[in-house]
Formats: structure tokens, sequence, C-alpha cells
């Protein structure tokens, strides 16, 4: 949930539309799936990805539902050096923990 505080407040999503050249849900949308699409990939943002926009309490939020995944997915990030490098990252409650690849290889075979 995007607009709702760690309290479970409902703050809206004016304040994120205002750092937007197009400060509507479609600019906010479009600006969180290239986010989602440069870390993730394409396949992940359009197959496992849905985004709702309701409004609460007069204010709009953005609900992110992802769905369980089928494949394993990595997540690219710029080293120090600007090259591209994929991590995998497990989920254990409510962290993410990274999985070095000799770990992360017999987790893939047993889960996928």
């Amino acid at each position: 949930m995007i607009g709702v505080d760690k309290d479970g407040e409902i703050v809206g999503l004016d304040d994120d539309y205002g750092t937007l050249a197009e400060g509507n849900k479609d600019g906010f949308e479009l600006h969180l799936r290239n986010l989602i699409n440069n870390a993730f990939g394409v396949e992940f943002a359009t197959i496992q990805l849905e985004i709702k926009f309701p409004v609460v309490d007069e204010k709009e939020i953005c609900e992110i539902n992802i769905n369980r995944g089928k494949v394993p997915v990595y997540c690219v990030f710029s080293d120090r050096n600007g090259m591209k490098v994929k991590k995998f990252y497990l989920r254990s409650g409510n962290s993410s923990q990274e999985m070095d690849i000799e770990h992360s290889n017999s987790y893939i075979r047993s889960r996928f």
C-alpha cells in the first residue's frame, strides 16, 4: 500500500503526485511501473503485478498485489562501477534476505 502510513492512517498520494511532471494517477503508475521494470524486468511487471487506486476516506491510495511467482525473479542493481548485478532475495517474515549464489540454486530447484 502506498499512501498509508506505518500506523495504518490514510495519507493519500497527493504528495507523491506532486513530485512528478505528470502529477496524477496515470503519471504515478507509469513511474512506478518503470521502476519495477528496471528492477525486476518487464515480464514480472506485466504478469505478476496488479496495481489499483482505491479511494479511502476521500483520498486516493495505491494498492499493489503481487501474484505468487512460477519462476525465480532477480533484482537488478548497479554496482559502484555502473555494472548491472543480479541478486536473489528470499522473503522471511517481514524482511527480505539476500541469498548467496550457492544457497539460492538449491532453494530455486526445490521451490520452482
